[in-house]
């Protein structure tokens, strides 16, 4: 399992500079990228509901494959959905997934098979399914998924793999997903199998000899034709980084200062914000707020807190009304309110989930239902299944309201995924 403890982790170093400003605007809406593309789009049902809610489990690897829990409409929950559908597991070790027009595709590490439990091998590194009803359509396997080296590299042969474990993927169209791992950010085009490399997105270590990446992709977000993460770290000093549809360059950056990224909302039309941290632990964090259409900072805030995502896939961050929720690892959830700046800690995970130890990743908002989604477990270990609860908060008001328990419907999940998310 990638988080925390169970897999090593790379993560690029990054961070913004702070001065002193008061307030920001804020969108209430949804706080990730859309389905891509300018037009709104087009409201789906079944698993794509956006009322709905999916849920990408790692399970513990050497047991279990990645699956996939829904929480319907209604709060009904299934799970195994992807095995319902197709019969077969969707990949060891998931790691994200991302909804783009009529299809969802799903990202697994899946060079591995569990060696104790089912020893089945899950069906592909990115497994692309019918929306709405999760039927399987197009699957690359790891050993599809080679890019040739860049002018530069002393890598002996042309063709080069991926290396895992990937990170995050989001999507702009059929012939544009991103997706990251150690080496960099890829451009993936799913009609033909076309592998790039972006361009600006890494840098060679050992004077050629290894590639090696710059960014830094949690809640990486899609705005119209763009995607927008952070990144920075020991070969280049920290920025924002815009990738761009068909483009396998980078088409522009934002030089930024500060040390890690823990995550990136969309507060507007074209605005984003960026969280970033110190070293776990260390509360020299900040917040600032980029128009995405002028590449330029709006606002800065310094935070007397750590908003660290930690050794998650997921942001560290997430938006719901006037409050950006955090945990950094911990069993505390606290806010920071975008018009007074003050932080308070909001619900203690210990009072509802007496048995709960960890955190197994970052919260989630639904900012449409200003609904928050806690998953946490009693163990952490690859060959172990734990005892699990995905708590369901009504944050709408000054005190949370515990308005689901789920116990046991989920397995090590790595992100929960609100799909309200993926329509704006």
């Amino acid at each position: 399992m990638k988080n925390r403890r169970i897999i090593p982790f790379f993560f690029a170093l990054c961070g913004l500079a702070a001065v002193g400003c008061t307030t920001a605007k804020v969108d209430t809406g949804a706080d990730t990228g859309g389905q891509g593309g300018t037009n709104p789009p087009v409201v789906l049902g079944g698993y794509a509901s956006p009322d709905g809610v999916l849920i990408l489990n790692q399970g513990a690897p050497r047991l279990e494959n990645g699956s996939l829990t829904w929480i319907s409409p209604e709060g009904a929950v299934e799970e195994h959905v992807y095995r319902k559908v197709n019969g077969s597991a969707v990949g060891n070790t998931s790691q994200d997934l991302y909804l783009c027009g009529d299809r969802i595709y799903i990202m697994s590490n899946n060079t591995e098979v569990p060696d104790l439990g089912d020893s089945e091998k899950g069906d592909g590194s990115i497994v692309i399914v019918d929306a709405v009803t999760l039927q399987r359509k197009k699957v690359f396997r790891y050993e599809d998924l080679k890019f040739h080296k860049p002018v530069g590299s002393l890598e002996t042969v042309d063709m080069l793999p991926l290396n895992m474990p990937f990170e995050n993927l989001a999507v702009i169209d059929e012939h544009n997903l991103f997706l990251a791992e150690g080496q960099g950010m890829f451009r993936l085009d799913t009609e033909t199998g076309e592998l790039h490399l972006v361009e600006g997105g890494y840098h060679f270590g050992n004077q050629g000899q290894t590639i090696e990446t710059v960014v830094a992709t949690r809640g990486m977000t899609v705005i119209g034709d763009h995607l927008y993460c952070a990144g920075g770290g020991f070969w280049t000093n920290t920025q924002l980084f815009e990738f761009t549809k068909d483009r396998n360059e980078v088409t522009r950056t934002l030089d930024l200062s500060g040390e890690f990224i823990s995550g990136i909302c969309r507060t507007g039309d074209h605005e984003i914000v960026v969280a970033t941290c110190g070293r776990s632990g260390s509360k020299k964090s900040y917040l600032t707020f980029v128009d995405t259409n002028t590449m330029s900072i709006t606002l800065e805030k310094p935070v007397n807190a750590d908003i660290s995502a930690e050794l998650m896939n997921s942001s560290g961050v997430t938006l719901a009304g006037d409050y950006l929720y955090f945990a950094a690892g911990t069993l505390t959830v606290s806010r920071i309110s975008l018009k007074t700046w003050q932080i308070e800690e909001y619900i203690h995970v210990k009072d509802d989930a007496p048995e709960a130890r960890y955190l197994t990743c970052n919260v989630v908002a639904d900012p449409a239902k200003m609904l928050l989604y806690v998953s946490v477990s009693d163990d952490l270990n690859e060959a172990r299944t734990a005892n699990g609860w995905i708590l369901v908060y009504d944050c709408s008001g000054d005190k949370p309201r515990l308005v689901q328990n789920l116990e046991n419907k989920a397995s090590y999940p790595v992100n929960i995924y609100p799909m309200s998310k993926f329509y704006r």
